[in-house]
């Protein structure tokens, strides 16, 4: 169980919702602040929670195989993609290791790279015709002002080719001395009003 997910209701006639959960910490600061953010959705959301250290996404290898065709040599996120695509709203939430994503989220993003050639090597418009609006929350043991501007600038770069547009973001700094305290929490909460 992930953040209270059971608390979460879920209706496959609603909007779709995938949440990117890239802590380890199931139940930890930035799991916390996700849950509370994806419980101001209303009754009718579907949500779709997906945590990168269970995914575990094979890292790119760079075979060039995406570069002629759609679809990569490596079929572990198969189902993902699918799901993926076809999500009205991404809401990802990680924290900062040093300076960066972890490193399953950080594989996760390099596989965007099929969508990359097929924008620019396969002169596709648009890889991913949905457009689809996306949250970040970001959390980080210290100040993490660096780390946070890195990460969305990483996560910018890849939406370029995923027709995906970034609504809005939060950072909850120096957890490792305060955890995240209130004003965290309502950041996060409010982050819902920017994808109404």
């Amino acid at each position: 169980m992930i953040f209270g997910q059971d608390n979460l209701e879920n209706n496959s006639n609603g909007l779709t919702v995938m949440a990117i959960m890239a802590s380890p910490r199931k139940n930890g600061y930035t799991a916390k602040l996700l849950g509370s953010l994806l419980r101001e959705f209303p009754k009718g959301t579907n949500f779709d929670i997906v945590n990168v250290y269970e995914l575990n996404p094979v890292p790119c290898n760079a075979c060039g195989y995406c570069k002629a065709g759609n679809g990569c040599t490596k079929k572990d996120l198969e189902d993902f993609w699918v799901r993926f695509e076809n999500a009205d709203i991404i809401v990802f939430a990680t924290p900062i290791y040093f300076m960066g994503v972890p490193a399953p989220f950080k594989a996760l993003i390099d596989r965007f790279q099929r969508y990359y050639e097929a924008r620019f090597r396969r002169n596709m418009k648009n890889p991913i015709e949905k457009h689809r609006k996306a949250l970040l929350i970001v959390t980080s043991g210290s100040d993490g002002e660096i780390g946070y501007e890195v990460i969305k600038h990483q996560l910018l770069q890849a939406f370029s080719v995923l027709n995906i547009e970034l609504c809005g973001v939060t950072l909850a700094k120096n957890t490792d001395k305060c955890g995240v305290d209130n004003t965290d929490v309502d950041r996060a909460r409010a982050l819902y009003w920017k994808v109404r």
